[in-house]
């Protein structure tokens, strides 16, 4: 099946060399194209700038796909890898980054410092750093060793030595400063290396500040080793999946992180609500991969579910019969599961229909399989003005639209070209701006013909919305002519004779661009030579049929008349579908 879509396409310059405006002209613009030129102008200069701000340890990774034009950066893929946007930022130096921390876990060693308030009788404070040997020299108390402790039993030792040498005293302690350790991050790390962490640190932090782990690098066996014994092993994802975080184990200077390599990558794919590439342990099946998966979605089709799996290079599909099989199987390295799901879409249809509203449609149903389902069209129905409004089409004309006014906006900010310092131009702006875009498709209404030619039936998308008028017996004048509105049918007339009726053309038309929206979508554009007279001659060659728009645009200083057409394309064709619209609003 074909889909023609309406929509235009402009070549459009960035270039932008900003000149001062005169503040006259400026106050001649419409208020709103008058707002963005300033945001323009505006946006240029705080972007050249200079910027001021306390520089960060801490730096985004730069990924590829997020630049356009960018050369000479230095960029990497996005990760496939599930839990990777954990590890989105990294430290861009060895520097620490220290600041005390309340937890009363905390241990302390060598290089912190605590804060010792007395009260009641004796009312004194001190600080007192941690030697070497891992012991504080309290005033009248004497030594007392408190590396290896954590906060809280540090408090509650110094308070009964307080208690047993003086009556009516309190004592309160606070760790003041942390201390600064060094650990290795190394193996299968983004960026391996030592770094500067503070004393509460655990391995989680480290690998933070490496930037986390690399695609070969193992998110399950990750093991911290002190005095060159394993001291703890951690998977990441009793964290990342099951919320299970037992990170009560401090990093201690000298400690080194290995990051193992990952040994069963597999892939999950389609209805599923997590999607994503897991590291999958040597016991553990396809039940579980779908587990991290967080299982299907409800529009998975469990009855389609195959496995790609390659071997030297062959690359060949299993069939499962069931989910129920998932469990006996344990997958290969680098296989790939995938779950389809069920190829449904909705639809809405509206207007002279027999039954209106929306409806869920299968994959490949097209719009005369719609329209029957609707039970057909009602005897007052305009099937060649139909409008099907597709998102994916109404999307793109937005953007396209956008890209066009701005690039007006900066031509006219740098008036580089005749045109634009044309006196209508703001008016054109102001037009394209307030325009609401429409999707429109062009597409074939009439069932017979649809019968006769299959070809021309139309495949619908999810979210299309189809709008069915009623029969008119007008003709929509507007633009520059004397009286806008509408104008009785009359067949056979030429384009001449209803402008005519219109009160003719106003001393701002461009009668050498006179546009003719037909109620299917087609554009027409009359382009004649310099007389209103030869318009009747020339305007014999386009039909002009009930539900047709002619619209006689505002002359635009340009001998471009592809310039022309790309200013109005997209305000005929949202004029067009308004229209429409209007009709099938009135019908209800």
């Amino acid at each position: 099946m074909k889909k023609l879509l309406l929509s235009a396409s402009f070549l459009i310059s960035t270039a932008l060399h900003t000149q001062e405006l005169d503040p006259a002209y400026l106050a001649s613009l419409p208020e709103d194209v008058r707002t963005d030129v300033l945001e323009k102008m505006t946006d240029r200069e705080e972007r050249e700038a200079p910027v001021y701000r306390r520089p960060s340890t801490m730096i985004g990774k730069v990924y590829c796909e997020d630049l356009i034009d960018e050369v000479d950066i230095e960029c990497i893929e996005k990760s496939e890898r599930f839990g990777s946007k954990i590890f989105n930022m990294m430290q861009s130096s060895f520097m620490p980054i220290n600041e005390p921390n309340q937890d009363s876990s905390y241990i302390i060693d060598f290089g912190d410092t605590l804060e010792i308030q007395l009260t009641g009788q004796k009312e004194t404070s001190e600080e007192l750093d941690v030697k070497r040997d891992g012991s504080i020299n309290i005033t009248g108390i004497g030594k007392i060793f408190v590396s290896g402790l954590s906060l809280e039993s540090v408090n509650k030792l110094i308070k009964k030595k307080m208690i047993d040498t003086y009556l009516g005293i309190d004592a309160f302690v606070t760790l003041t400063n942390v201390r600064d350790i060094q650990v290795l991050v190394t193996g299968n790390a983004f960026n391996p290396g030592i770094y500067t962490l503070n004393g509460n640190s655990n391995l989680l932090h480290a690998l933070s500040m490496a930037g986390g782990i690399d695609e070969i690098g193992s998110y399950r066996s990750i093991d911290l080793i002190r005095n060159n014994k394993v001291i703890k092993t951690i998977d990441l994802y009793d964290i990342f999946v099951q919320g299970k975080v037992d990170l009560t184990q401090r990093l201690r200077t000298g400690d080194s992180i290995l990051i193992k390599t990952a040994s069963n990558l597999v892939t999950l794919s389609g209805a599923v609500r997590r999607p994503s590439k897991y590291e999958l342990l040597p016991n553990e099946s396809f039940n579980d991969l779908l587990n991290y998966g967080n299982g299907p979605t409800i529009a998975a089709d469990l009855s389609n579910i195959r496995i790609e799996r390659s071997i030297n290079g062959d690359v060949s599909y299993v069939k499962i019969g069931g989910i129920d099989e998932l469990t006996k199987l344990i997958p290969f390295p680098g296989d790939r599961l995938n779950i389809r799901s069920y190829d449904r879409k909705s639809v809405t249809i509206l207007g002279a229909i027999n039954t209106p509203g929306t409806y869920v449609i299968s994959e490949g149903e097209t719009l005369s399989s719609l329209i029957n389902k609707a039970e057909g069209y009602k005897n007052n129905a305009y099937p060649f003005a139909g409008v099907l409004n597709n998102m994916r089409t109404k999307n793109i004309n937005e953007i396209s639209a956008e890209k066009l006014y701005t690039s007006f906006v900066q031509k006219l900010i740098t008036k580089g070209d005749a045109m634009f310092a044309s006196e209508s131009l703001p008016f054109v702006l102001e037009e394209l701006k307030k325009t609401n875009i429409s999707g429109r498709v062009m597409a074939e209404f009439d069932l017979d013909i649809i019968k006769i030619q299959p070809d021309l039936d139309t495949t619908l998308e999810d979210g299309d919305e189809i709008f069915i008028p009623t029969k008119t017996q007008q003709v929509y004048i507007f633009g520059e002519v004397n009286n806008t509105g509408t104008i009785r049918y009359k067949s056979g007339q030429s384009i001449n004779e209803y402008l005519t009726q219109s009160g003719g053309l106003l001393e701002s038309a461009d009668s050498r661009n006179i546009f003719v929206v037909h109620p299917n979508g087609q554009v027409n554009r009359l382009n004649t030579n310099i007389r209103l007279s030869f318009i009747n001659k020339r305007s014999n060659d386009i039909l002009i049929f009930p539900g047709s728009v002619i619209f006689v645009p505002r002359q635009v200083k340009t001998a471009d008349a592809a310039m022309v057409a790309s200013i109005w394309a997209p305000i005929l064709s949202a004029m067009a579908t308004s229209i429409t619209a209007l009709s099938v609003l009135s019908n209800n």
